[in-house]
């Protein structure tokens, strides 16, 4: 990944494993260029990307090419965000790593990756003699947006909605974070509580947008990376659903197609930026704003981009 690009927005592609089902045939549909590998053909349809990688990829790979080096502009200061996005079902929480469930050191997604890092390079520059007069410390918080309002996940009334103001959260839970132990039992408390229903695409469909947030604390000064993992996009034609199923996609995707608006609108160096037309983008404007984001894209091999 090229991180000196003008652009302060890069897009990475991963495809999911292949899984036959009834919403999928048996043939896929996506072929990757032998001679670019940003590049995707698509029913013909060319596709170039910063990076994009096969079902094949380790997630210790996706980590250290995409996010890794996102680690070290928070702690020089600098707001970073990094976004999954996709169709219901790709994986994406399994990249994020934001699930409830254990896992071994080869699974780990991104979210815990991050927090092993940064918890080892924190102590590494409090013993820098530059660095060590001013407390340094990492915080952690885990919300939600479910149909258009928020909820802090590691509150003891996660079913309460919290107000937003502006572009913050009021009274959002921040924990310190000292270790992996600490980090697992507090994803484990978050994804428990985050609102997941079974639908005609996924068994175990996130209903809501996660945003969990590692704030560096230096002093005064707080630098922050967030990690978003956004609830699947659905067509509400493929999927079927009815009932408040359906209702909740609908409001999934109006968070999406706000975020697409937002991201097209920062890329192109537009004046004004649409930042209100959902509550998901009206509180990630100061991340989205004044950071570096990363947009990772999961597909599944037979659905076109």
């Amino acid at each position: 990944m090229n991180f000196d690009k003008k652009s302060d927005v890069l897009i990475a592609v991963r495809e999911a494993p292949f899984r036959a089902n009834k919403l999928q045939q048996n043939q896929s549909v996506i072929q990757f260029a032998t001679d670019c590998k940003n590049t995707l053909v698509v029913n013909n349809a060319v596709h170039t990307f910063d990076a994009a990688f096969n079902s094949s990829v380790s997630q210790a790979t996706l980590y250290e090419t995409l996010v890794q080096p996102l680690v070290s502009k928070v702690l020089a200061g600098t707001n970073c965000t990094a976004l999954a996005y996709g169709q219901t079902g790709t994986g994406k929480s399994y990249s994020m790593g934001m699930g409830a469930e254990p896992v071994t050191e080869q699974q780990m997604g991104i979210l815990p990756r991050c927090a092993k890092d940064l918890l080892m390079r924190i102590p590494l520059l409090k013993a820098d003699k530059e660095n060590n007069r001013i407390p340094m410390q990492l915080f952690v918080s885990f919300l939600e947006i479910y149909n258009e309002k928020a909820h802090d996940l590691l509150s003891a009334e996660p079913q309460k909605p919290i107000a937003v103001r502006g572009q913050r959260f009021t009274g959002a839970t921040k924990q310190l974070l000292s270790s992996l132990k600490d980090l697992q039992s507090l994803l484990e408390l978050g994804a428990k509580k985050r609102h997941v229903r079974a639908t005609n695409m996924n068994q175990h469909s996130s209903r809501s947008h996660a945003i969990v947030t590692f704030s560096v604390q230096r002093g005064h000064r707080v630098s922050r990376l967030n990690l978003v993992d956004l609830a699947g996009s659905e067509g509400v034609r493929r999927t079927q659903n009815e009932g408040m199923a359906r209702d909740e996609g609908v409001f999934i995707n109006m968070g999406l197609l706000a975020i697409n608006k937002v991201l097209l609108s920062l890329t192109a160096g537009h004046a004004v930026i649409p930042y209100r037309e959902s509550i998901l983008t009206a509180v990630l404007q100061g991340l989205l704003s004044l950071c570096f984001t990363k947009l990772n894209y999961l597909f599944k091999p037979l659905f076109f981009l």
